[in-house]
């Protein structure tokens, strides 16, 4: 008989030392190396500063000399003349998102399928009246433009490209499929052109094998195979400009390639081409022969790029500039390190060119959970640590590192207000939804696995419904809800747009490693009286209650059904036999959600599917059902890509990391008009990739409120003393509509004691700047990107002092100043609380409690006007929380660096 683990426990760092080792060495390897010194995009939906709008026919931007002549004998000629496109942002672009809108096309059709066409047995929803877009690095009036172009990474031979039904199998192809099929003796090719001057990589399969798929995939490649139209003519989607780290095929943002090209081809309702072009048969001649050049009304087959088609002829060219991705500080230039927050990524990759420039410093930024950070801090592995709480004793796992934490002179500095936001992107056949309302327990639903659609299930269990039968069956119905939407609460939050939305969401956490801003989607939760009651085991007015595996361990309701390994119902009698689940503590004590904010988010239901035995086959579970990204930025930028990486697609041949045949697959990207991603991630991220924002209610309101500069600078009445008076954060608890209850305030947190003269300098002067010009909002190079609200002046009145304090700062000892490292140590880390679990995945017994929220030198006793502290009996306090007896995690977590390399 198989059973599942009967609870997940939470425990305190006992593998500190081997983990941040770890992070050294993912730091060292570049695992994850943002290092970018360009600017910041604006909003890709909004940025205007670089706009462009091009015309197809007579245009007179600054581009016109690099589109292709048009010809009034062109049989596309009529349907093309009146189209414009224009990008939102063309200059000073990173890894990001920008928008393109499309006006006056398709003559007031709109996009059209195929069902339409009598003797047509492929159906593609995007037939007629559609656009295609790629980037490309090569002079826009070379002959072989076109080979410079990223398509093709959508082709696969096995299929599995995430396209579905959206396009013709054809159009995603370099060349015709008469010059990919292996048998026709056609030499004829579309090669690949990379940026390095290498040899030309073959646009179609050569000896099985198509090499393409090296260098950009459907996992990779930004090309849009397909961009919807209204019938009014107009359609907007965004594009994802790809710099040389994400694209080092393409360069775009390496000297000498700063300027690269965004290429649209309008694929309107006549043919470009003959056989060679497509071999797709004409629905008119009973599929006995092709379409000719020029045929009127014809489906939209063949590739964009392919020579023998003139689909080419019709592009329309503009320009991406990139913001260099190699370091512009100058050689020989002081280096600091600086550790910490991932809300600061954004921040820190529009002021470091600028901090360059003015402070002759290169400021390193790597991101660490904020715990890790302020342990690293307290050691001496780094001077200056951004987080959103101060050091406490209750982090300490040792009185030594409390007694160091005691005469440790420490200096806090606001820096930056941002947010945690719930993304989303909504594409569906009626258009992209843009509006997306959520509550807390609604909230509480999602980031408990109390959905059918997001426990593992299998396709080969002989009832799917067996594997979801520990969750609740609400009222009046027989089964777990099968849609997001199916649930009442959904609907009366989405009255207007409830019916759009027939497909669930993939959820998109990051994780597992902790933060800081983590922790206040959790307290947000638990202010909410019916989410905390909904974390607790109360069901909500519709009989939906909480996966079990989310209960407190011991509870009533903290069982599960358990199976044998032929998928069936273990029995006691006439009844099933349940298991306890639930989460504890090492104690045995059970542990509430409803009451620990954590600072993670976990998966804790155990159930791997199938649930069968299947020879030869290991189950999936949760982990592998929805994998965790490693750090906010991803994942706004997977829900962007719509592909969620979820592995369960069984492919007998892949070896898994243990060397294992066989292995679950993604099952690849959503396919177009069928997207819906649901993202934990941060504003300035989500702004970046242009996600749509959910509006959320603050605790215990029926208001909306949404990530707004109102919003924000609202919530900030909200804020509340922590243990150190110097630090303020806001209590969600607090917040009231329209103020926005997951702003977060993020400090730069200094060791003034284990730093050098050298160091309090450049420390200084990064405060000094980043606090002033540094909150002027734009799309330069220094100043504030989007996603962020400008700090208030008193807090811009804390950081002068907090400067001032540390160049003023005199040591009780002499430090010597020639030990300047600007990166973490790799010695012996003894200490800190970075994981919530020790080896067997318990907490280590007396170890003492994580409360960032105590007071460093003298015990604080909260109360009403000071930011609530988790109680002190509870165990679990910070860290690394993991779900046990799931599949592999992968790395703990995955550090963002900015150094001398470009940014992602």
């Amino acid at each position: 008989m198989k059973s599942p683990r009967p609870c997940v426990r939470f425990s305190r760092a006992s593998a500190v030392r081997g983990i941040s080792l770890a992070i050294v060495a993912l730091a060292v390897a570049g695992l994850v190396s943002l290092n970018s010194i360009g600017k910041q995009s604006a909003d890709a939906a909004t940025a205007t500063s670089s706009a462009l709008t091009v015309k197809w026919l007579a245009d007179d931007s600054r581009v016109a000399a690099d589109q292709p002549k048009r010809d009034a004998a062109s049989g596309h000629y009529s349907e093309m003349k009146n189209l414009s496109i224009t990008v939102s942002q063309t200059s000073g672009l990173i890894d990001q998102a920008v928008s393109v809108s499309v006006k006056n096309f398709a003559n007031g059709v709109g996009t059209r399928d195929s069902s339409g066409f009598t003797g047509t047995s492929v159906f593609a929803s995007n037939a007629q009246n559609f656009l295609q877009a790629m980037q490309c690095w090569g002079d826009p009036t070379a002959e072989n433009f076109r080979q410079t172009c990223e398509w093709g990474g959508r082709y696969t031979p096995s299929g599995n490209n995430g396209l579905g039904s959206s396009a013709f199998p054809d159009t995603t192809m370099r060349v015709g499929t008469i010059d990919a099929d292996p048998n026709n003796p056609n030499d004829v090719d579309n090669p690949f052109l990379k940026v390095q001057g290498a040899r030309p990589i073959p646009g179609k399969p050569i000896a099985g094998k198509y090499e393409i798929l090296d260098y950009f995939n459907p996992a990779t490649s930004n090309e849009v195979t397909t961009a919807r139209i209204g019938t009014n003519g107009e359609g907007s989607f965004d594009f994802e400009p790809q710099t040389a780290d994400t694209a080092p095929q393409l360069g775009c943002g390496t000297e000498g390639h700063l300027r690269c090209w965004l290429v649209v081809v309008p694929r309107g309702t006549v043919f470009g081409g003959d056989a060679k072009c497509s071999q797709f048969p004409d629905p008119a001649g009973n599929g006995s022969t092709t379409y000719t050049k020029w045929q009127k009304n014809a489906l939209q087959a063949g590739s964009p790029i392919n020579p023998s088609c003139d689909y080419w002829d019709n592009r329309v060219v503009l320009p991406l500039d990139f913001a260099p991705v190699g370091s512009r500080c100058a050689v020989g230039s002081t280096e600091q390190g600086v550790i910490g927050s991932q809300l600061m990524v954004g921040a820190m990759s529009s002021w470091q060119p600028d901090l360059c420039s003015k402070q002759k410093t290169t400021y390193s930024f790597s991101t660490n959970p904020d715990s890790v950070a302020r342990h690293q801090l307290l050691e001496g592995q780094a001077s200056i640590a951004f987080s959103s709480q101060p050091l406490s004793p209750g982090e300490q796992t040792s009185n030594e590192s409390r007694q160091t934490l005691a005469s440790t002179k420490l200096s806090y500095a606001p820096v930056a207000v941002s947010g945690v936001a719930i993304a989303f992107l909504a594409e569906f056949d009626e258009g992209r939804q843009t509006k997306l309302n959520l509550s807390p327990r609604l909230v509480a639903k999602l980031l408990t696995q109390s959905y059918a659609f997001q426990v593992p299930v299998a396709t080969t269990d002989d009832d799917p419904l067996k594997a979801v039968a520990h969750l609740t069956v609400p009222k009046n119905t027989n089964r777990p809800y099968r849609l997001l939407s199916d649930d009442p609460e959904f609907q009366s939050l989405n009255p207007e747009t409830a019916r759009f939305f027939q497909q669930n969401p993939s959820v998109i956490l990051p994780g597992p490693s902790s933060a800081d801003a983590v922790r206040q989607v959790w307290k947000w939760l638990e202010a909410d009286k019916e989410a905390a009651g909904f974390l607790a085991g109360s069901p909500d007015e519709w009989g939906m209650g909480v996966n079990p595996y989310y209960l407190p361990f011991g509870g009533a309701g903290a069982k599960v059904p358990t199976f044998d390994a032929k998928g069936n119902y273990v029995l006691e009698g006439n009844v099933h036999a349940l298991a306890a689940v639930g989460l504890k503590n090492i104690d045995d004590s059970p542990l509430s959600l409803a009451t620990v904010p954590l600072d993670t988010f976990i998966k804790a239901d155990l159930t791997k599917a199938p649930l069968a035995v299947v020879e030869n086959q290991r189950p999936f579970d949760s982990i592998q059902l929805a994998p965790y990204v490693d750090n906010m930025l991803n994942s706004a930028r997977t829900a962007f890509r719509a592909d969620p990486n979820s592995k369960t697609i069984w492919d007998p041949s892949k070896f898994n990391q243990a060397g294992d045949k066989g292995d679950w697959v993604s099952s690849g990207a959503q396919e177009p008009g069928k997207k819906f991603m649901i993202a934990i991630t941060d504003t300035p991220s989500a702004a970046r990739y242009g996600l749509n924002i959910a509006s959320i209610r603050p605790a215990n309101s029926s208001a909306l409120t949404n990530p707004t500069k109102e919003g924000l600078s609202i919530a900030l009445a909200a804020l509340r003393p922590t243990s150190d008076e110097r630090v303020t954060q806001v209590d969600p608890a607090a917040v009231a509509a329209p103020g926005y209850p997951l702003t977060v305030v993020t400090y730069a947190d200094v060791n003034l004691t284990l730093s050098t003269a050298t160091k309090r300098k450049s420390i200084a002067s990064l405060i000094s700047q980043v606090t002033t010009t540094g909150q002027v909002p734009g799309t330069e190079p220094g100043q504030l990107p989007a996603g962020y609200l400008s700090i208030t002046s008193a807090m811009a009145a804390q950081a002068a002092q907090s400067a001032a304090s540390i160049l003023a700062f005199i040591p009780a000892s002499a430090v010597d100043s020639t030990s300047d490292s600007s990166t973490p140590e790799t010695g012996d880390y003894a200490g800190g609380n970075i994981s919530a679990f020790d080896d067997s995945g318990a907490i280590a017994r007396g170890a003492a409690a994580a409360d960032p929220t105590r007071a460093a030198a003298t015990p604080v006793v909260d109360g009403e006007a000071r930011t609530a502290s988790p109680s002190d009996n509870v165990i679990v306090r910070s860290g690394l929380a993991l779900s046990l007896g799931v599949g592999s995690a992968g790395v703990l977590f995955a550090p963002i660096l900015f150094k001398r390399r470009g940014f992602l």
